[in-house]
């Protein structure tokens, strides 16, 4: 790490925590969006509209959280490179590929035009996004060894 005043540090660790704390929130949206009956907020059969814009607002604080805290530990510093603007790309590509195949239906490209459900199609798009955003996340991490 270059040396930094303890006022820079203090500002860091602080970005640090607000992402640590999107992190948890992410989580948590994602969880209640994904496993309802956990908190008892499943009150109607199948999937609602609620459910999954709390899973995609719940991955987008997840990604959000690791890219601040990411930045805040080891970007804060340092200018800008290529791989580290592929690794927010990448996540975010992750993230529109997530919405779109989880909101499918409700946006009327699914396979199912009554009612929203969520297939095994939509769930493996979802999976994919989050995969891809993943590794956006790591590139963009890793992006801060090769300075």
């Amino acid at each position: 790490m270059p040396n930094h005043r303890p006022e820079q540090l203090d500002a860091m660790n602080k970005l640090a925590q607000v992402g640590i704390l999107s992190i948890a929130l992410g989580g948590i949206l994602l969880l209640l969006g994904l496993f309802p009956f956990a908190a008892d907020l499943d009150s109607a059969p199948g999937v609602g509209i609620s459910q999954l814009v709390s899973i995609i607002t719940g991955l987008f604080f997840f990604v959000l959280g690791g890219y601040v805290v990411l930045y805040g530990l080891q970007h804060a510093e340092r200018s800008r490179s290529l791989m580290s603007d592929v690794g927010v790309r990448l996540g975010m590509t992750g993230l529109v590929i997530s919405a779109t195949s989880t909101l499918a239906d409700t946006l009327g490209f699914g396979s199912h035009t009554s009612g929203t459900l969520l297939g095994g199609v939509q769930t493996g798009g979802i999976l994919a996004g989050f995969a891809i955003s993943a590794l956006g996340v790591l590139v963009y991490g890793l992006s801060a060894r090769r300075m």
